[in-house]
């Protein structure tokens, strides 16, 4: 039973993990990169091309990737779990 809990764990931490990455970019990534105001719309073709934006954009990115990713490891971890 210990051993499967720690399973679980490992499975539902790394999914844990990749959603507040993801999320936490996101919402940094409209607060500083395009505010929405207009000097945030004026500004924004600049700012996106800035360190930070490329930062928060690839954790958007990859984490969307993951997150579609978790979703067939669970099912197939399931699966093998059930019989």
């Amino acid at each position: 039973m210990v051993r499967l809990i720690k399973q679980v764990w490992k499975v539902c931490g790394i999914y844990l993990v990749w959603t507040i990455l993801h999320f936490g970019a996101s919402q940094l990534y409209t607060k500083f990169c395009t505010p929405l105001t207009l000097i945030g719309f004026i500004s924004s073709p600049f700012l996106v091309t800035s360190p930070h934006c490329q930062a928060f954009k690839w954790c958007i990115n990859n984490g969307s990737d993951a997150l579609s990713s978790m979703w067939i490891v669970f099912g197939t971890w399931i699966i093998s779990h059930l019989s």
